[in-house]
């Protein structure tokens, strides 16, 4: 049951995840550049937390004896700080600058399918890192989500001009990016609560993207009062609340090498905010996409082990009749 909860936590942060485009293209529109809307990403969250975190602390401890304190998630170890350091980045900061350097190269729809490498890279690092086991349902799931979000990103058509190694390998960078958020993060919930480790990884994030972009410089030299509606919403719905649902449910027990594939439902999002809000074609194409798509993730979060559970006990008095039959002739025949 606690597994069940964190892929539904996972789910729902996906699902906010996938107005991150929604949000990009408005401030865009406005005169940023991909890298300064990473960078306001960043530090829109970070800040968005202080006073949440602030408030955390001054409420009611559940341990016995334990008093109010401010700043008590704002307190990491040494180990929870390292990793949520490496969740800010790399998971969040070069995860970012990697896919946008792709999207100059090679276009955003080859960039996006690139990045869907990213459960690939989720189950051998989960090996590797973890332990977890390669089973054939993670590689069913894993071929299904591929070939889902390849198809809901592209519609079927897979147009490659000219191929350019230095986006292709920016593209597929961003996988491993995105896949080391999963990682980083398994590890940094296990030392410090999941909205500090957010916290963390933001600030650290921005600081690094503020080294190559400074969104402030756009602000500047002026945006439309709408901006500071929009940064504020950006900040908020598909940053902080997205991965406060996604790190609560990591740290819920799930395996590393599942939470890419679950995560993947942001590409379903996406697609769908796409068709209804900018009039983006869906054809048979992204549809298919789409329902492969949806079809690996209840694949990767089937229990299997439960539904093996359930089935021996109902076969167990099933079993025993047919034992008492049996006793019951051997009698009879005696």
């Amino acid at each position: 049951m606690r597994v069940r909860y964190g892929y539904f936590l996972v789910l729902l942060g996906a699902l906010l995840w996938g107005s991150v485009g929604v949000f990009s293209r408005a401030l865009g529109q406005m005169g940023l550049t991909a890298m300064e809307i990473a960078a306001l990403r960043m530090l829109i969250a970070s800040v968005f937390l202080v006073p949440v975190l602030f408030a955390m602390g001054m409420g009611k401890r559940f341990e016995e004896g334990a008093g109010r304190n401010s700043l008590r998630f704002f307190r990491i170890s040494r180990r929870g700080l390292f990793w949520s350091a490496l969740v800010g980045f790399f998971g969040l900061a070069l995860a970012s600058a990697t896919y946008y350097a792709a999207i100059e190269h090679i276009g955003m729809s080859t960039s996006s399918v690139l990045m869907c490498t990213s459960p690939m890279f989720g189950v051998v690092l989960g090996r590797l890192l973890y332990g977890e086991g390669i089973t054939s349902q993670k590689i069913i799931s894993l071929v299904f989500n591929v070939m889902g979000c390849a198809f809901a990103v592209t519609g079927g058509v897979f147009e490659i001009g000219s191929i350019s190694p230095i986006g292709v390998g920016m593209g597929i960078c961003s996988g491993l990016m995105g896949c080391l958020l999963t990682m980083f993060s398994k590890a940094a919930t296990r030392y410090a609560h999941p909205l500090t480790v957010v916290f963390y990884g933001f600030t650290a994030g921005a600081v690094l993207l503020f080294c190559f972009a400074n969104p402030f410089t756009a602000v500047a030299r002026g945006v439309p009062s709408e901006f500071y509606w929009v940064a504020a919403a950006f900040g908020l719905l598909p940053t902080v609340l997205a991965y406060l649902f996604y790190m609560t449910g990591l740290s819920k027990g799930l395996e590393a090498s599942e939470v890419p594939v679950i995560a993947s439902f942001e590409t379903v999002t996406a697609v769908v905010l796409g068709v209804v809000l900018f009039k983006e074609p869906f054809g048979m194409g992204k549809l298919i996409g789409v329902c492969l798509a949806l079809v690996s993730i209840d694949i990767m979060s089937f229990d299997m082990a439960e539904q093996r559970r359930k089935l021996m006990k109902r076969a167990r008095p099933m079993q025993r009749l047919c034992e008492v039959s049996a006793t019951r002739q051997k009698t009879a025949q005696g």
